[in-house]
């Protein structure tokens, strides 16, 4: 399928597979209109984008949580694991929102509302974490040592990305 994007401003049409589409349902917080997003790996790093298939200018930046927080742990809900078409936590991708900046100090992952997305169904959807102590602004590279900034940046991204805890989310039982 051929997706059009004004990603960084540039106008261009990239070519996705069909699993790489998602619906979302609810749509996303602030884009309750825009359903449906393909999930495109950026190359060479970490970060994934969720480019909306239905308004070429809306995209976000997207990471794993478990690559920077492995500890990243949560329940989802049975109604949102029967909408998610979710059986088993291996159904799950789990990403976080990125906020952007031309300083990497002032990066931020919202862990507060994670995205989840059903390998088994496509669909997704955003889900607030109720009385969790996780950030709606997490400084991302805050619980990092520090270092020389050069090439240790993308390094310690790439290290933190392939030794990256399994993903820790429970399906709540049926009672």
């Amino acid at each position: 399928m051929l997706v059009k994007t004004n990603f960084l401003g540039v106008e261009e049409t990239i070519e996705v597979s069909e699993e790489q589409i998602f619906s979302f349902d609810p749509g996303i917080g602030g884009f309750e209109s825009l359903r449906r997003y393909a999930l495109i790996p950026e190359q060479d790093s970490p970060v994934e984008w969720l480019q909306s298939l239905e308004d070429p200018d809306v995209a976000f930046a997207l990471l794993e949580p478990f690559a920077f927080k492995p500890n990243y742990a949560f329940e989802l809900s049975d109604a949102d694991a029967e909408a998610l078409g979710m059986r088993e936590a291996q159904d799950a991708l789990v990403r976080c929102v990125l906020t952007l900046h031309e300083d990497p100090e002032k990066i931020t992952a919202n862990l507060l509302a994670p995205l989840l997305f059903s390998r088994r169904s496509h669909m997704a959807r955003q889900v607030i974490l109720q009385n969790s102590e996780y950030e709606l602004r997490f400084h991302l590279f805050s619980e990092l040592p520090a270092h020389d900034t050069t090439d240790a940046t993308t390094d310690s991204a790439s290290a933190a990305t392939e030794t990256a805890a399994e993903p820790v989310m429970a399906l709540r039982a049926s009672a």
